[in-house]
């Protein structure tokens, strides 16, 4: 099992915020307050959060840690890692040199970088998403080599790109035929706005988004893992270990330097002036902002719900509303515009939160004047507590106690699934063999818990047993292919001993 980095959830939450309610009740307010402690009782840490109707901000929140060493509190002022939040802003960089007809979105890359190793991908391709590029991270993790194995590197896009053009990696598909989350692309357009402006990027956004809009905490930062006397509000990520207690660092990553994609920490305020001058179009005309908000049309005439760094939550002749969420190491962020209400959020947090869900769905049942669902425990969790705490034993029965709770608990095949994972990631394979062997006795006609208890059988040593697991996998679910390749693998290795 793979986890995959978290870049995108605009595409999995289908709720709408704010809908047509009186500016600025009182009750709204209250209810607001009330959800966040809520949710705070059930040990959910909610981040920074600020909510505006019709312009007005009604309410905001801060909650967590800016710091885990030494432990320090969040502020509103703090300035978050923006992540995947940040493309927007590259999106309006493009927009600006186009506006100062320096550019055409229907350009060919490699007419403004030479090097480019591809001749039919356009600046448009690369601000939808419809480029076909592979994925740099993937690329850096198979090819790129440390010289020197004892150092910590942090890698930017000139690195990137040097690695890139000498590969030279194949298309995932034609330019225009499908859309797919390309964070290579947004690097690469970065590159671009230097290249035609002679700036770093740092100071093209300084320039002629962050500071015209006095939105003075906002800032491309150049890296640093320790913490920086110039920037005293920077927080960093964390996580809460799996035995759920310890706190962890999780803020590094070797590619924290790419500028395009992300990069960018900026604060509540500050992202609150952002979609207000979106609003009230002071950045730039209205008709650069429609073309950057209708969604891309591939080559067969399909639409997709992407613009120019903004995913696109309105059908056309609706309300028009923009949004894009960002996810890397311990951040995970979310911008929300109802331009045509002027009325958006903007939630902010670096916990490593898989609560995000529960945090978007309470403010929409806010709005709408109903009742918020309150959050269920990961059954998980508690699970992995008493496994560290104790033993596997009373991992297991605190399981059985509970998992018929189902309005309380969590205790979805999926989850515990993760949980043996985890586990297996901790070195503790026995616990994790135990809780798939739990998973699959639990939900025997399912057929991805053969699978993962076949991964972990493979690492036990027992060979035979994981081939006959991983054939059942594949023949319940015929789609699950990953199961085949696993068994075709290992019975060709079984052969040949």
């Amino acid at each position: 099992m793979t986890f995959l980095k978290q870049f995108l959830l605009v595409c999995f939450i289908s709720a709408y915020f704010f809908s047509c309610e009186k500016e600025g009740k009182i009750t709204d307010v209250n209810v607001y307050a009330e959800f966040v402690s809520e949710m705070q009782n059930r040990g959910i840490v909610t981040g920074n959060i600020l909510v505006y109707k019709k312009g007005k901000i009604v309410y905001q929140n801060s909650n967590g840690l800016r710091t885990i060493n030494p432990k320090d509190s969040l502020s509103l002022k703090s300035q978050f890692r923006m992540a995947s939040v940040s493309k927007q802003f590259t999106g309006m960089s493009i927009m600006k040199l186009k506006e100062a007809g320096k550019l055409d979105y229907d350009q060919k890359v490699n007419e403004i970088l030479p090097d480019f190793p591809y001749d039919n991908i356009t600046v448009r391709h690369l601000l939808n998403h419809i480029s076909g590029l592979a994925d740099y991270e993937r690329l850096i993790d198979e090819y790129w080599k440390p010289e020197d194995s004892t150092k910590i590197y942090i890698l930017g896009n000139d690195e990137i790109i040097k690695e890139f053009h000498k590969v030279s990696p194949a298309l995932n598909f034609q330019p225009g035929e499908k859309w797919e989350y390309s964070n290579t692309g947004y690097l690469y357009l970065a590159s671009i706005v230097e290249k035609i402006s002679g700036q770093h990027f740092r100071e093209f956004l300084k320039e002629n988004i962050f500071d015209p809009l006095d939105m003075n905490n906002t800032v491309l930062y150049k890296y640093q893992i320790d913490s920086d006397p110039n920037m005293p509000n920077r927080v960093f990520g964390y996580r809460l270990a799996l035995n759920q207690v310890d706190l962890v660092a999780n803020d590094y990553n070797i590619v924290n330097d790419v500028r395009g994609d992300g990069g960018i920490y900026s604060t509540l305020e500050d992202l609150y002036k952002w979609n207000q001058a979106l609003v009230k179009q002071t950045i730039i005309s209205k008709d650069y902002l429609e073309e950057a908000w209708t969604p891309a049309k591939l080559n067969n005439g399909e639409l997709t719900n992407y613009g120019f760094g903004w995913g696109i939550a309105s059908k056309e002749n609706e309300p028009k509303v923009v949004r894009h969420s960002g996810g890397w190491v311990g951040f995970v962020t979310f911008l929300h515009n109802e331009v045509d209400a002027n009325s958006g959020f903007v939630l902010l947090s670096n916990n490593s939160s898989n609560n995000i869900r529960y945090i978007l769905e309470g403010f929409y049942n806010i709005s709408k004047g109903k009742p918020y669902d309150k959050p269920k425990q990961q059954l998980s969790n508690g699970m992995a507590k008493i496994i560290f705490s104790k033993n596997i034993e009373e991992g297991i029965a605190y399981y059985q106690e509970f998992k018929l709770d189902t309005v309380n608990y969590d205790a979805s095949e999926a989850s515990i699934n993760v949980l043996g994972y985890q586990l297996m990631g901790e070195d503790r394979l026995n616990d994790a063999l135990r809780v798939f062997k739990l998973n699959l006795d639990e939900h025997p006609n399912s057929a991805n818990p053969y699978d993962s208890y076949g991964d972990a059988l493979l690492i036990k040593g027992d060979s035979i047993n994981a081939l006959e697991n991983f054939k059942r996998c594949f023949k319940m679910d015929s789609t699950l292919t990953y199961a085949n390749d696993k068994a075709i693998e290992l019975e060709a290795a079984l052969k040949l001993k």
